[in-house]
């Protein structure tokens, strides 16, 4: 059996994190506009957040303000990620190590999502983490082996869209779609393409022992 879980809004709590670097900055004179502005600017024309061009940005805005510092405050945040993952996310993956394989799909930039994945501490339980630029997710799901897997393939995220495109292309992974009440994608209602809705991986765990139940 594999397991495909996204990071942010799945195992992670990306709305914890940013609050606790806009936290980290405003020590620094950045206030809640500047940061806000400059987290939305760094993401140019696509809509996965930079931080190192949210610096600049900083800066650019406020020159009194040091470059250094974010940059130390930064990272003093992103050692403390293991604090924002959700607090079932360790448990399920170390309950369920062994009895499935586990990949990371994860949407965003290159650098930051594998320095918090990093930092997190959990890559360890992947067997492979594969980091794209395509929000919908299909097209980097031909880097997974999906072909007679014993089991069935799971696929956990947030985004309903990418549930959607994902099933339509491979209509044998089983979509799961769970709502932690945090994202933008929180809101949206699911759609026929997926196939369970969960608000937590005890949701999951649910799935998974009525799966093996029936094999």
């Amino acid at each position: 059996m594999k397991l495909i879980f996204d990071f942010d809004h799945t195992l992670f709590s990306a709305k914890r994190l940013y609050f606790a670097i806009e936290e980290a900055f405003l020590k620094f004179g950045v206030e809640e506009n500047l940061f806000q502005e400059t987290f939305e600017k760094s993401k140019g024309n696509g809509r996965n957040y930079k931080p190192y061009r949210q610096f600049e940005l900083i800066v650019k805005a406020n020159p009194k303000i040091s470059i250094k510092k974010l940059k130390k405050a930064f990272k003093k945040v992103l050692n403390k990620t293991p604090k924002f993952l959700y607090l079932d996310t360790i448990l399920f993956l170390r309950k369920w190590q062994n009895k499935a394989d586990f990949i990371l799909l994860s949407y965003g930039e290159d650098k930051f999502q594998r320095g918090k994945i990093k930092a997190s501490k959990i890559g360890k339980y992947f067997r492979k983490i594969i980091i794209t630029k395509y929000i919908e997710k299909s097209e980097p799901f031909k880097k997974v082996p999906l072909f007679r897997e014993k089991g069935g393939i799971i696929f956990i995220e947030d985004n309903p869209k990418a549930l959607s495109e994902v099933k339509k292309n491979f209509p044998n992974v089983v979509t799961v779609r769970i709502n932690r009440g945090e994202g933008k994608y929180t809101k949206e209602p699911n759609n026929p393409q997926i196939d369970f809705s969960i608000k937590n991986l005890k949701g999951l765990e649910a799935i998974l022992n009525q799966k093996l139940i029936l094999k």
